[in-house]
């Protein structure tokens, strides 16, 4: 039973308010059937103790490498940044896994151990707590020397390198914080420190330490399957192809036939030519699921199933084995079906299996076996067709072409191409010049090398002329194509033009002469070696690549791409709007939105390293603007002047911030995903909408303190609607933290959270208990004029002097501890840049003038739901003392004082109740007029808690007898009913344990029936 006047009644307003925010496989791998685990090395105490044994090693050189370059310990040395450079010295291998001994299934070896550590003596110990005592007080020069000093007497002391580390991301120097982490983690022994290092390395991009990281890891738990995969992938990110491939075998051996790791080997693969150990790998693979999995894989598998048949289909053709491709391919497909059983069809020598509905053909030789019509996946389809090309089965090639090119050619543009490349190898000119001109007849797809393979079909097919009109527009297009101009001179040569054809060749050579020296320059510039990190912000030398050996698509094709993209979000946002969502378009529309929405998270440039960062747009504006301006060779002297002037002043102010993505505002790409999220929502999807909504919180494009909210808020609406406890408390506290001294937050908390018992244990959930317990804090320091400044960090205002109640929290407003880190996106570099992104749509919060009512409200409600009344009554009266003409903060004091009475632990029972029905009359002279119904109801239940059964009764009765009176001639509305169910209930109670049955029965026959 509760009072009728809930606590969320908060929520109206007051005059007190002041005014005015990777490629783990982990879980895949656990949810692999026991069955699917090949028995694995165990890692025993030898090997430990050696793995552990070569860290310390590792831990006293990085030591004397550190004494003897910066001395950092050395008093007085505070300023001077932890900068040092350490050679690798580890060549630990992946492999090394196969020389342990034992034998046990993969991921059921022992725990690895933490290291014990270093016996410290009673001065170290004493001089590490003063260390997190003057941390903890925001004196973070006196802990950072106190720390050096520890590290000095006592190098293997973790706990002072931790708390060092813990000084230098406040002081936001995260990268010198991972360095320390590092050196702390050769103290403690911990596989998943480790892991966890090395990305925290990966993320900054200093991939050598990261392979470090990850290599110690692997050392200490060589079945730690997610540290070898993130080991490969930084091995596959920094040209180590060789060793990554054996990284990711290795995890077979683990987990065989992982499809996740099939998927990332065909690229290796690929780059390393290993083709046929590929298709060995893939038949296996194959076979394994297919002795498994007899009725075909399970709901969801198919898509990997069939894009490991393509990678496979794609070695065998590579390397000239197209049979091996066409019986993997019908085989596999048919076993993706479900029809494995039918092995009939493998008898037959074509492909009827998977005719089209329309095509007509000869039935075998037996004569008893028709077509199958079954459907085949157009990849699937397409690479079939290449092998059969290849095979010179040309009929059949192109009855599977045929079927390919009925797709749409800008989705399929890959699959177009190299079935038109594959029809011009094999000479078949008229069906690739078909295809060519098919991607032609669309902007997106529309090539300068699609153009010059339409010239090329021409040619062979004895039309000139129209050969000459397509390498003339391609001119017209580009001038500086010489490949074009060359092409058109051997027409003309083959006209028997030879002077038009001589003026060609020559303003070739002219061209390639005054060009040639423009790259030799350009060559020598590229080879120059670049680093991706500055050595000093790393523990290891980064290896160094050239600017020559990174691969960069051609501008022209980056042009078309993006055009194309962007033609595609115009068309997918005015489909949108001619859409109704809520009528019979909603699953158009829904599919369509979801389209743009991927797309915008595809966008690698929108969600960077440093989530603050501008955005600068998803390709080189200038350099497509220059193209695109070169594309017109009609402009005259005035155009050309005006762009260089142009781009002369982009060069003196530097690249623009971008304020929209793909010609759509970022205010309509924000609207666009939160009516994704409701409506998703509302059907049920609210894991998909809380991901998509989580992960557009980390874009650049939303790093303002205005969106950031609008963000939470939606995130906030969703938990709402699923009634999702856990995340309302967490977007609540967000917006709570990041809103100082606003009281509309707590008010919307309390509005989303409702009531029910899974409210009521998420309301007096201990962290939020202490952050509200340090907004009071905060509140009384205003209130005693306590100096205040700005902190660009957080976002808020920071107290000046010793008492401090956010010393403890972190720029979440949550408590911090060893194991509760600072998130990430407040560690970087950029975060005197993000309270500059925040600020500028919101100014520094006005000051509070005296304490918040609402605020004491809510913290003595979650006193009062814990039991704990007296201290509610503490922060109750404080309230009453701001606000005494509040109803709720007069029917709060009296609940407390009768709940408080009713202790064991009470001594002045008497006062208490007296206290209390003096409030509750306060409540009533203030509350009475419109209310009626409310009033009667709080004070029978005021008295039913108490026990005066009569009093109550007679209240929760007149509670009825207002009900009724508002009842028209069509009975009562769910509006009217008020509290008449929830008086009748308690009316029943009372009737009940007082032997009135009748009258129980006759309220509940009138009240409680439905």
């Amino acid at each position: 039973m509760a009072y009728g006047l809930t606590y969320t009644r908060i929520l109206g307003a007051d005059e007190n308010d002041s005014d005015d925010s990777d490629g783990s496989i982990e879980g895949s791998l656990r949810s692999e059937s026991e069955d699917s685990v090949i028995p694995g090395p165990l890692l025993d105490d030898d090997v430990t103790e050696e793995a552990e044994g070569a860290i310390a090693g590792d831990f006293q050189r990085l030591v004397n490498n550190i004494r003897t370059t910066n001395n950092p310990a050395a008093p007085g040395s505070t300023a001077t940044p932890w900068v040092f450079s350490i050679d690798e010295g580890d060549d630990f291998s992946l492999e090394d896994g196969a020389h342990v001994s034992g034998s046990q299934q993969a991921g059921k070896g022992k725990k690895r151990r933490a290291r014990a550590g270093v016996e410290l003596s009673h001065q170290v110990k004493a001089m590490i707590g003063e260390a997190a005592a003057a941390y903890v007080d925001r004196d973070l020069v006196k802990a950072m020397e106190i720390c050096q000093e520890v590290i000095r007497i006592e190098p293997a002391a973790h706990a002072a390198w931790n708390t060092l580390a813990l000084v230098h991301e406040d002081r936001g120097e995260p990268d010198t914080a991972l360095k320390l982490k590092i050196m702390a983690a050769h103290l403690q022994g911990d596989a998943d420190l480790w892991r966890e290092l090395g990305r925290a390395s990966r993320e900054t991009l200093q991939m050598q330490q990261a392979l470090y990281c990850f290599r110690k890891a692997v050392s200490l738990d060589p079945h730690d399957v997610d540290a070898i995969w993130d080991r490969s992938v930084v091995l596959q990110e920094t040209g180590e192809n060789r060793a990554a491939l054996n990284g990711f075998l290795s995890i077979l051996k683990e987990v065989p036939f992982h499809m996740g790791v099939l998927v990332q080997l065909g690229q290796l693969f690929s780059i390393l030519s290993e083709f046929h150990r590929g298709i060995t790998l893939y038949r296996d693979a194959l076979k394994h699921y297919q002795e498994t999995m007899p009725a075909g894989p399970s709901n969801g598998d198919e898509g990997d199933c069939i894009l490991l048949l393509v990678t496979m289909a794609d070695f065998c053709n590579t390397v000239g084995e197209h049979e091996q491709a066409i019986n993997a391919i019908r085989d596999g497909a048919r076993w993706v079906q479900g029809r494995a059983a039918q092995r009939y069809w493998a008898t037959i020598t074509d492909d009827r299996e998977y005719d089209v509905q329309g095509c007509v053909r000869q039935n075998d030789e037996s004569g008893t076996r028709p077509q199958g019509f079954f459907a085949l996946d157009p990849n699937l389809r397409h690479r079939l067709a290449l092998a059969r090309l290849a095979l010179g089965d040309f009929e059949e090639a192109q009855m599977h072409g045929s079927v390919v090119l009925k797709n749409d050619a800008r989705e399929y543009y890959l699959l177009f191409t190299e079935l038109a490349g594959a029809y011009f190898d094999k000479g078949l000119y008229a069906p690739a010049l078909r295809v060519y001109e098919e991607l032609a007849a669309h902007d997106e797809t529309s090539t300068v090398d699609v153009l010059m393979q339409i010239s090329a079909c021409h040619r062979y097919l004895g039309d000139f002329e129209k050969c000459i009109e397509v390498l003339r527009y391609v001119l017209d297009i580009d001038e500086s194509n010489m490949n074009a101009k060359m092409k058109l001179a051997e027409v003309y040569e083959i006209l028997d033009q030879p002077r038009t054809a001589l003026n060609l060749v020559k303003e070739v050579i002219a061209w390639r002469k005054s060009h040639e020296e423009g790259n030799v320059r350009s060559d020598r510039g590229n080879t120059e070696e670049v680093q991706d990190t500055d050595p000093t912000n790393a523990l290891f030398e980064e290896k160094k690549r050239s600017k020559k050996a990174r691969s960069a698509m051609p501008i022209q094709m980056v042009w078309v791409m993006e055009q194309a993209r962007q033609n595609r979000v115009d068309e997918g946002f005015k489909k949108l709007e001619s859409l109704d969502p809520e009528g019979d378009d909603r699953t158009e529309w829904m599919k369509e939105a979801s389209a743009l929405i991927e797309m915008f998270r595809g966008t690698r440039e929108l969600f960077g390293g440093n989530r603050f960062a501008q955005f600068r747009g998803s390709v080189n504006e200038r350099r497509l603007r220059r193209l695109g301006e070169a594309n017109d060779v009609a402009k005259n002297a005035s155009d050309m002047e005006s762009r260089l002037q142009q781009d002369l002043d982009a060069s003196k102010t530097g690249t623009k911030y971008l304020t929209e993505f793909r010609r759509h505002s970022f205010d309509e790409w924000l609207c666009l995903f939160i009516k994704y999220a409701f409506l998703q929502t509302r059907d049920g999807s609210y894991a998909m909408t809380d991901e998509i909504l989580r992960h557009v919180l980390y874009s650049n494009a939303y790093a303002t303190f205005g969106s950031q909210t609008t963000i939470r808020l939606a995130l906030l609406a969703c938990a709402t609607v699923q009634r999702d406890y856990p995340a309302i408390l967490e977007h609540s506290r967000k917006l709570i933290y990041t809103h100082q001294f606003n009281n509309d937050p707590l008010r919307l908390f309390l509005a989303c959270l409702g009531s029910g018992i899974h409210t009521l244990d998420t309301f007096i959930d201990v962290n939020f208990q202490k952050a509200m317990k340090r907004e009071v804090a905060s509140y009384k320091l205003v209130a005693e004029g306590s100096p205040m400044n700005w902190d660009a960090g957080r976002n808020r205002w920071h107290f000046v002097g010793p008492k401090r109640p956010e010393a403890d929290t972190n720029a979440d407003g949550e408590e911090t501890s060893d194991d509760d880190a600072e998130p990430v996106e407040t560690k970087s570099k950029a975060r005197s840049s993000a309270a500059t992104a925040a600020v500028a749509e919101n100014p520094s919060p006005s000051k509070a003038t005296k304490e918040s009512p609402v605020l004491l409200a809510l913290y003595a409600h979650i006193s009062s739901c814990t039991k704990s009344y007296q201290s509610a009554l503490f922060y109750l009266y404080q309230a009453y003392d701001i606000q005494p003409d509040d109803p709720v903060v007069c029917l709060m004091l009296a609940v407390a004082s009768i709940s408080r009475a009713m202790q064991r632990q009470s001594d002045n029972r008497h006062h208490l109740i007296a206290q209390g029905l003096a409030f509750i009359q306060r409540y009533r002279a203030i509350r009475k007029e419109g209310h009626g119904d409310e009033v009667e109801y709080n004070f029978g239940r005021w008295f039913h808690q108490l026990g005066l059964l009569s009093l109550a009764a007679k209240h929760y009765e007149a509670v009825l007898e207002i009900v009724e009176k508002r009842s028209g001639k069509e009975g009562l509305s769910e509006k009217d009913r008020g509290l008449s169910r929830e008086a009748a209930y308690n009316l029943v109670l009372i009737y009940g344990t007082t032997g009135g049955t009748g009258l129980a029965k006759e309220v509940a026959r009138k009240w409680l029936s439905f």
